[in-house]
């Protein structure tokens, strides 16, 4: 089978998106991920808020499904590779997914009005709204609006998430706009494609799934949690 790719090359002549991998290695760690990904450099402002909305989910806790999974799976005797690998296995749409869902509606030709009455027809939460944690604000996602805006990098896809958010509050629940949704706004208005949106918090939180599996080698193994039996 012959393997045919845009992205790189190797061997002594590299290269990564037509970018010799020399000159690569002397950009910024986030500006070459946008490079790899779009096949692009982006622009100075584009390099420091891309580099905000990473951060941002680089970690938050112990007690969500992917951190919890990896910790697990190391507690069991295994290695690096396998404990990471079942953290990232745990993102779903409930946890790090509702960024690629938030992407497709905010590029699509429907209005906030429209979308949250199909949501609210359909009983579905609305992706990019709402966090267990936060109920007035959430803090990374209002870091990463004011960014994009002090920027000059904000346009209609954050309005129209707002929107989403306003129209829900007057039919139904006045939700948070949560990181997901910061990101999937911010990242539709600098022209990304949906597809890549699980990628967004993949990468970005597969440093803190490694701190955190790495901490867990440290502890006693098989950690058993407490369960309670309620069958007849």
């Amino acid at each position: 089978m012959n393997w045919e790719t845009e992205i790189s090359s190797s061997g002594e002549d590299a290269v990564v998106r037509g970018e010799k991998l020399e000159n690569v290695m002397e950009m910024e760690f986030s500006d070459a991920i946008w490079l790899i990904l779009k096949g692009e450099k982006p622009s100075e402002e584009e390099s420091e808020l891309f580099n905000t909305i990473l951060s941002s989910s680089i970690d938050h806790g112990v007690g969500n499904p992917s951190t919890v999974a990896a910790r697990t799976v190391q507690s069991g005797g295994n290695s690096m590779n396998t404990s990471v690998a079942a953290g990232i296995m745990a993102l779903g749409d409930s946890h790090g997914g509702a960024i690629e869902e938030a992407m497709r509606i905010l590029q699509s030709d429907k209005t906030a009005e429209h979308i949250v009455k199909q949501y609210l027809e359909e009983s579905k939460r609305l992706p990019g709204l709402g966090h267990k944690v936060y109920k007035d604000e959430d803090p990374r996602a209002v870091k990463i609006i004011e960014k994009a805006e002090t920027l000059g990098l904000a346009g209609k896809s954050i309005k129209k998430i707002q929107g989403i958010r306003d129209v829900l509050a007057e039919e139904k629940v006045d939700l948070v706009l949560n990181v997901d949704g910061a990101i999937a706004a911010v990242m539709t208005d600098l022209g990304w494609e949906p597809e890549l949106g699980k990628g967004f918090f993949i990468i970005a939180r597969t440093p803190g799934i490694v701190a955190h599996v790495r901490e867990e080698m440290d502890e006693k193994p098989f950690r058993r949690q407490e369960g309670e039996y309620i069958g007849k």
